[in-house]
């Protein structure tokens, strides 16, 4: 009996200094609103329980943006948006710098990294903190993605 050993590789977010400061001064600000709120202006339960949830949304994402090379998956997650990509179906990988990317899921907090195509039609942008190593591995498993800068 043998035992096939799963092996992944992790990769955390890069970040760039001002999302990441913008990010923490818009949960500081909501902290101090909601205290004020609930210690001085006599607010309903709606409003606190409202701001918390994107207090909370706000620091999962801060806190839980990475990448996970697993077997022929790259799984992202970024706090609660998360999906998987068969790393067979990638047909291109682009660096990309900016601060407008043209694509719909952005689970990254930087403005430079890759926009990955796969299936026909669909794209996702990723900032992992070691591209080079990040995109070697991808290319490992499938060999034929094209790379554009």
């Amino acid at each position: 009996m043998s035992v096939q050993i799963k092996t992944m590789k992790r990769y955390l977010s890069s970040q760039n200094n001002y999302t990441i400061a913008i990010l923490w001064t818009i949960v500081i600000a909501m902290v101090v609103l909601l205290y004020v709120g609930m210690t001085k202006e006599h607010v309903t339960l709606l409003p606190i329980v409202l701001l918390s949830l994107v207090i909370a949304m706000i620091l999962w994402t801060l806190l839980d943006t990475r990448y996970v090379i697993n077997q022929h998956f790259l799984l992202y997650r970024s706090g609660p948006f998360r999906g998987r990509i068969d790393i067979e179906k990638i047909k291109k990988i682009k660096y990309f710098s900016g601060l407008y990317v043209p694509v719909t899921m952005k689970p990254a907090l930087d403005t430079e990294g890759f926009i990955i195509t796969y299936n026909e039609l669909e794209d996702v942008y990723v900032s992992p903190v070691n591209r080079d190593v990040f995109l070697d591995e991808l290319l490992k498993i499938n060999p034929d993605i094209e790379i554009t800068k």
